[in-house]
């Protein structure tokens, strides 16, 4: 890859970045509002539950996202950006620009995710 996709990349990364920093700042004050001392008859208790579950997933994907930004950061940084982890090969453009922090070709991560699958449907069948 070129410097000066490089350079884009970069910069669509350090955006996100910001981005999901701002986030994670307000984290805090949002977990504020599913503290335990909540008030209200078990319908109310029971939507808070949920709500506080749902805040917890979109926070732990988040968290998840900026640790792929950040070593996508650093695959620019050692000149291997662009390239998927597995195949050695080249990432597909389209791909880059819909989640520049990938770091698995199209092919290797439905391979990955078939073998999850796989594995799943595996032990589902053992219990």
């Amino acid at each position: 890859m070129n410097k000066d996709k490089q350079e884009l990349y970069k910069q669509i990364l350090i955006n996100k970045r910001k981005e999901l920093y701002s986030k994670v700042q307000k984290w805090p004050i949002q977990a504020t509002i599913y503290s335990e001392d909540s008030e209200g008859d078990i319908y109310d208790l029971c939507v808070q539950s949920l709500l506080k579950d749902q805040f917890l997933s979109l926070c732990e994907r988040e968290r998840k996202t900026l640790e792929m930004v950040e070593e996508a950061l650093e695959r620019i940084q050692t000149e291997v950006y662009g390239l998927c982890e597995e195949c050695q090969e080249p990432i597909n453009e389209k791909r880059l620009k819909a989640l520049a922090w990938v770091k698995l070709c199209i092919n290797c991560q439905s391979q990955k995710e078939g073998d999850s699958t796989a594995q799943a449907t595996e032990d589902c069948a053992r219990r």
